[in-house]
């Protein structure tokens, strides 16, 4: 089993997606109307005072959104999803969001379009984060479908135990923690409604807006999700670069690296079950002809042999992208700092991207 990672239009998504994305098609209509009236109905100080409010969220990452999110629900003693203008202020000012009074009411009444005296929270949080488009949503619905082991459609903490191993969490070897404790956490992460221990595919997708929301290049947003969710194929920028690849010397002496597809808990060290794996691909080989670190002689000129694994170095990785100043380099170095810390980011990736991002001059 794999440890704990929280982090596609080549490949094509598979049918329980392609359902899962027709189940939400109509959450998709509400969303596009929402952005239409936000185009077309806004104001210049209303779009202006927006941009400066996603601006802010953004900076956060994913945790800005999700904590506005949290704050709302916290003050909505009601229950009933709607802020009254007094209400929406506090959450503004508790939030630290940088926004005056006279904004935060500017804001409020564009969004009050009954003027009843209240918004409904969770529509003012689309129009502020957006939602995925089609080509991040496919995405997310294919990652979903890695964790959703047993296919039933709904992501609960067998599917969580069975994908995952936390004994190496320092939290457990410690003791504070329990491996099921551990595991429902990580849950947790993914159900943004009620935390009743099931994750559905659009609790899964809300989720991923809050990410999507800061990032601005659909195929940085690909790489993200091929990585963590050992994804394979890819092109260009959006290759994955997280999935085992294992060198192979074939009975006619040649070596080819291969990509194992599914490779999500596979132990490198059994070669009995990477070659079952490959087998899997219409890949036969001999476990003993398999090579987990290597070299490959191709009989062309002479180049130094590369680890299998190595991650992908370019000057215009994505990981670069949307960083224009020092601002945006130190946002984006916590961002990846973070990444690692939660276990989205394997100590090689971060230390690669840290790599690229020092490089960079301004």
């Amino acid at each position: 089993r794999a440890p704990a990672k929280f982090w596609i239009h080549s490949l094509a998504p598979c049918s329980r997606s392609s359902s899962m994305a027709q189940l939400m098609k109509e959450k998709d209509t509400k969303v596009e109307e929402s952005d239409l009236k936000m185009r077309e109905n806004a104001d210049p100080e209303v779009k202006e005072l927006m941009a400066k409010l996603r601006k802010e969220l953004f900076r956060r990452g994913a945790t800005g959104i999700s904590g506005l999110g949290r704050k709302f629900r916290i003050i909505d003693d009601s229950g009933d999803g709607n802020l009254d203008s007094t209400e929406f202020a506090k959450c503004m000012k508790e939030c630290k969001i940088g926004l005056t009074e006279p904004e935060v009411q500017v804001i409020f009444k564009f969004f009050d379009e009954d003027a009843s005296g209240t918004i409904t929270y969770d529509e003012f949080l689309i129009g502020v984060r957006g939602e995925l488009n089609e080509r991040r949503e496919q995405m997310v619905l294919l990652a979903f479908d890695v964790l959703d082991k047993d296919g039933s459609g709904v992501v609960d903490l067998d599917d969580i135990t069975e994908a995952y191993n936390v004994d190496g969490n320092p939290e457990v070897m410690s003791g504070k923690k329990t491996k099921g404790e551990v595991l429902r956490e990580f849950l947790d992460t993914f159900d943004q409604g009620e935390k009743d221990g099931k994750v559905y595919p659009d609790e899964f997708c809300k989720y991923y807006s809050n990410i999507s929301a800061s990032v601005d290049l659909d195929d940085y947003f690909e790489l993200m999700i091929r990585n963590a969710w050992h994804i394979p194929g890819g092109e260009g920028w959006c290759a994955n670069t997280a999935n085992k690849r294992v060198l192979v010397t074939h009975p006619d002496g040649r070596q080819t690296v291969e990509c194992i597809n599914d490779d999500m808990g596979l132990d490198l060290s059994d070669k009995a079950a990477i070659a079952a794996r490959l087998k899997a691909q219409g890949i036969e080989c001999d476990p003993d002809t398999i090579d987990t670190i290597g070299t490959v002689d191709d009989g062309s000129a002479k180049k130094p042999g590369a680890s299998v694994g190595a991650f992908v170095h370019q000057a215009n990785h994505p990981v670069l992208s949307g960083v224009g100043n020092k601002k945006d380099l130190r946002s984006r170095l916590s961002d990846i700092k973070e990444a690692l810390e939660r276990g989205r980011l394997s100590r090689e990736e971060y230390d690669s991207a840290r790599a690229m991002l020092l490089k960079k001059k301004f």
